[in-house]
C-alpha cells in the first residue's frame, strides 16, 4: 500500500498523537457556527498555515461541514507551493499517515475521476513535498475518523476550472454517498520576507485585509474563471487553483452561492498574543462554505 508519510508533523501541527488529538479537539470546542447553516452543504476552503494561525478556521470549515451529518469522503484540492504541479495531480491509492493512524484513500472515486478526464493524472510525487493538504489530514481524523480521501493538487493556471467542474461533473453522480469538496489556500502573503507594498505595521494588516476581500468577494460570486487572473494580479491567494477548482466542483454538484464563515490572518493572531512583538508579517485566512 502506498503511505503518504507525515513530513510536516512537528512543524505545522503536533507529532505526539496525545497532542494533535488534543489541539484538534480544543479547536473545536472554540468555534461557534452560525444557526442559520443549511441542513447540508456542499464544500469549503480552508486555510493551511501552522494550527496556531490557521487551525481554528480550518476545523469551523470541517465542523460545519460534518454539521450536516457523516461525510463518508472529501475530495481534497491543494495548492502547488512547489512548481511541481502541471495540471490535476491525484494520490490514487492506499493512505496518508498522520500522528493519529492513516486516512484511507477512496480508490474507487479516485479511478472514477481518472478515467472521466485526461486533466486529471496519477501523480503521487507531486504531493510528496507539497503541505497544503497535509495539515488537513490530521483534523479529518479527528472529527471524521471513517472519512477517506482523494487528494489532488491544482495548478493555478486557467486549467483549474474545468479540472474543478471534471470533479464536479463526477459527484453529482455520487447520490447514495455523502462526498464533500474542500480547497485549500491561505490569502495575501504581506510584510516581513515577502515585501512590503502597502506599508508597515498596521498599514501592513490593512493592505492585506483589503487585498483578501476582493478574492473573498469572488468567492462568495462563485466566479471561478475570476479567481486565478485575480490571484495573478494581486497576490492574495497561493491557492488560486484550488479556490476555482472548488468552486467549479460545488458549482456542478449543485452550490449556489459561497459564505464566509471567518477571516483573520497572522498579524492580528500574533499581536493579540504578543501586543508589544515588531513582527509585521500579514498572511490571511479564511473560512468558507458553499452552499
Amino acid at each position: 500500500m502506498q503511505i503518504r508519510p507525515a513530513v510536516q508533523a512537528g512543524r505545522f501541527y503536533d507529532a505526539s498523537p496525545d497532542a494533535c488529538r488534543r489541539h484538534v479537539e480544543q479547536l473545536a470546542a472554540s468555534v461557534s457556527l452560525p444557526d442559520d447553516l443549511p441542513a447540508a452543504l456542499f464544500g469549503g476552503l480552508v486555510p493551511h498555515a501552522g494550527w496556531v494561525y490557521s487551525g481554528r478556521l480550518a476545523v469551523m470549515t470541517f465542523k460545519a461541514l460534518l454539521a450536516g451529518g457523516n461525510i463518508q469522503t472529501v475530495v481534497l484540492f491543494g495548492a502547488d507551493h512547489t512548481g511541481e504541479v502541471q495540471t490535476g495531480e491525484v494520490w490514487p491509492t492506499g493512505a496518508w499517515e498522520t500522528p493519529l493512524g492513516d486516512v484511507t484513500v477512496e480508490e474507487e472515486l479516485a479511478a472514477k475521476l481518472l478515467e472521466h478526464s485526461d486533466l486529471l493524472r496519477a501523480n503521487p510525487a507531486a504531493h510528496a513535498r507539497e503541505h497544503s493538504l497535509e495539515v488537513q489530514a490530521p483534523i479529518l481524523r479527528v472529527l471524521a475518523p471513517e472519512a477517506k480521501i482523494v487528494p489532488i493538487a491544482v495548478p493555478p493556471t486557467d486549467q483549474a476550472v474545468a479540472i474543478g467542474r471534471a470533479v464536479g461533473e463526477v459527484l453529482a453522480g455520487q447520490t447514495d454517498k455523502r462526498v464533500c469538496v474542500v480547497g485549500s489556500t491561505d490569502l495575501t502573503h504581506h510584510g516581513g520576507h515577502f515585501g512590503h507594498p502597502g506599508g508597515h505595521g498596521e498599514k501592513s494588516e490593512a493592505f492585506a485585509r483589503a487585498n483578501d476581500r476582493r478574492m473573498l468577494d469572488l468567492i462568495e460570486a462563485m466566479d471561478a474563471p475570476a479567481v486565478v487572473p485575480e490571484a495573478a494580479r494581486h497576490h492574495n491567494a497561493c491557492g488560486a487553483g484550488a479556490i476555482a477548482a472548488t468552486i467549479a466542483a460545488v458549482q456542478a454538484m449543485g452550490a449556489a452561492t459561497g459564505r464566509v464563515l471567518a477571516y483573520t490572518n497572522s498579524y492580528e493572531i500574533t499581536h493579540e498574543r504578543y501586543p508589544h512583538d515588531l513582527d509585521d508579517t500579514t498572511v490571511g485566512y479564511a473560512s468558507v462554505v458553499f452552499e
